[in-house]
C-alpha cells in the first residue's frame, strides 16, 4: 500500500473490535490525518480537526445530555461533518445493543444524515475499548507516513511550521503507545532532536483562571500555553507541546545531576516566571503532575497517564500553584490502585446507587453530601459553599438520608460514602483523561 490510510483501509484493521460500517459508505475513500475520542464535557470536540477520525461512546453522549449539553447523535453528525472529519465510531449502537425507542429514533436520524454527508458512520459494541481503537488508528497512520519517508520541507515560517506539526504528532504518537516499534519511535525522535535512550518523565500543565463566582473556571490565554511549551522546550531540554484548551504536555530528559526535587523546584521557578505568581493580575491558578522515570518508549504513556491523574487530583489534594507525583496523592492513590485493579467501579456503584436511583436528583444529593463532608458536617458553611439556604441544604441531607435508609452520622457510612465520591470523581477522570492521553 502506499499515500496516506483510508477509512475503507482501517476497517479490517478494526475488524476485531466488532466495527461495522453502518452509514456513509459513500465516504469510505476518506483520508485520515489522526483520530480523537470526545471529551465527556462541553466543548466535547475541542481540538478536533478536519480529516480526523472521531471516536466516541452513547454512554459518553447521555453524560453530556445529563449535564445539561444541547447533544444528540443526529446534531453530533451534523457538527462533525461541519468540522471536516473523515469518520466517526460510536460504541453502544450495534444492531444487538439494547436501545430505546428514543435513542433508536435518533440513530435511524443518524444514519440519514450521515449517508447524506456522505460520513462514514462505523458502530461498535457498548464497552469497545475506544483508547485501544484510537491507538491502532494512530499507529497504521504513523507507519504508513514512516513508509513514505520525511516530507519535503519548504524553507520559511512554513517550514518551521510544518516541523512544529511532526513534532506534535510525534509526541502524541509516543504518549498514546501508537507507533509500529520501538526501534522506529527511537529513530523518529532522533531526527526531530530527542533521545529516547535517556530516562524521560511526562510533565502535566494544567493552565486555568478563577471565575468571578469563583466556582468555574475558564480557560486561560492560550498564548501563555504556548509561551510555556516554549520555555520548557528551551530551559529544560523538554519535548513539549500544547494541548486545547489550555494544557501542557512535556517530556522530560531526566539527568543524573537532576533528581526529583531539584527537578520540581525548577519547574515550578520556569511556570512563575513564564505564567506569573499569585501576586500578578490575572495569573492562572495552574496545577502539574509529574509521573514516574520512563526507560523505554513503552513506559511513556504509563509516565503521561500519572501525570494527567496527579495535575488534576492534584489541585485537589495539594491546592494551586503545585506540582504533585502520584505519592503525594493521599488516599486517591488507593482509589487509583482500584480502579487499575477494576474494583473501584463496583465499590462506587453499591454504595452510591440508592441515591442514583433518583434520575432528577440524584447528581445534587451526591454534590451536596461531598459538600457536606469537605466542611467536615458543618451544615452552615456547607450551605455557603454551595450558595444555598441553610434549610435547603438541610432538606437536601434529610433526602439523602430517606434514600439511603441510614443515619449519616453513622461513621462507617459517612467513611463509605466519602470514598465513593472521591471514587466518582476518580472514574469520571479516567474518561477525560483517555481523550487526552489515548
Amino acid at each position: 500500500m502506499s499515500g496516506p490510510v483510508t477509512v475503507r483501509e482501517l476497517l479490517p484493521v478494526l475488524a476485531k473490535w466488532g466495527a461495522q460500517l453502518i452509514a456513509g459508505e459513500s465516504g469510505v475513500g476518506a483520508l485520515v490525518s489522526w483520530a480523537s475520542l470526545m471529551r465527556a464535557q462541553p466543548p466535547a470536540f475541542q481540538g478536533v480537526r478536519r480529516g480526523e477520525i472521531v471516536l466516541l461512546s452513547l454512554a459518553t453522549v447521555q453524560t453530556l445530555a445529563d449535564r445539561g449539553a444541547s447533544v444528540s447523535l443526529p446534531s453530533i453528525i451534523e457538527q462533525l461533518a461541519d468540522l471536516g472529519v473523515s469518520g466517526v465510531m460510536i460504541a453502544g449502537i450495534t444492531p444487538a445493543s439494547a436501545l430505546s425507542p428514543n435513542q433508536a429514533a435518533a440513530l435511524r436520524d443518524l444514519r440519514a444524515r450521515a449517508d447524506a454527508l456522505g460520513i462514514p458512520v462505523i458502530a461498535l459494541p457498548q464497552h469497545a475499548p475506544l483508547a485501544d481503537l484510537r491507538g491502532a488508528i494512530t499507529a497504521q497512520i504513523v507507519e504508513r507516513r514512516e513508509q513514505q519517508g520525511a516530507p519535503f520541507e519548504p524553507v520559511d515560517a512554513y517550514a518551521a511550521q510544518i516541523r512544529a506539526s511532526l513534532r506534535g504528532e510525534a509526541l502524541d504518537a509516543l504518549l498514546a503507545g501508537a507507533y509500529a516499534s520501538e526501534a522506529q519511535m527511537r529513530l523518529r525522535a532522533r531526527q526531530l532532536g530527542y533521545d529516547l535512550a535517556l530516562p524521560h518523565a511526562v510533565l502535566w500543565i494544567e493552565l486555568s483562571v478563577p471565575s468571578k463566582t469563583g466556582r468555574r473556571e475558564s480557560p486561560a490565554d492560550p498564548a501563555l500555553a504556548s509561551a510555556l511549551a516554549d520555555a520548557l522546550s528551551h530551559g529544560l531540554g523538554a519535548w513539549a507541546r500544547t494541548r486545547p484548551p489550555d494544557q501542557v504536555v512535556a517530556l522530560l530528559p531526566l539527568t543524573a545531576d537532576r533528581g526529583a526535587p531539584d527537578l520540581v523546584e525548577r519547574i515550578t521557578t520556569l511556570i512563575t516566571r513564564t505564567v506569573g505568581d499569585e501576586r500578578a493580575r490575572r495569573a492562572p491558578e495552574w496545577a502539574a503532575g509529574l509521573g514516574d522515570p520512563a526507560t523505554a518508549p513503552a513506559h511513556v504513556r504509563r509516565s503521561a497517564t500519572e501525570a494527567y491523574d496527579a495535575a488534576r487530583l492534584g489541585r485537589i489534594v495539594l491546592g494551586p500553584r503545585q506540582i504533585a507525583r502520584t505519592s503525594d496523592l493521599g488516599v486517591y492513590r488507593l482509589l487509583l490502585s482500584l480502579r487499575e485493579h477494576g474494583e473501584l467501579e463496583p465499590f462506587i456503584r453499591r454504595t452510591l446507587e440508592p441515591l442514583m436511583r433518583d434520575e432528577r436528583h440524584g447528581d445534587t444529593l451526591v454534590e451536596t453530601l461531598e459538600a457536606f463532608f469537605a466542611c467536615n458536617g458543618n451544615s452552615t458553611r456547607a450551605a455557603e459553599m454551595l450558595h444555598l439556604h441553610r434549610n435547603s441544604l438541610l432538606y437536601r441531607l434529610n433526602q439523602a438520608r430517606e434514600l439511603l435508609g441510614q443515619d449519616l452520622d453513622d461513621p462507617e457510612l459517612r467513611l463509605a460514602l466519602q470514598l465513593a465520591i472521591k471514587g466518582l470523581r476518580v472514574m469520571r477522570l479516567q474518561e477525560e483523561r483517555d481523550a487526552y492521553v489515548g
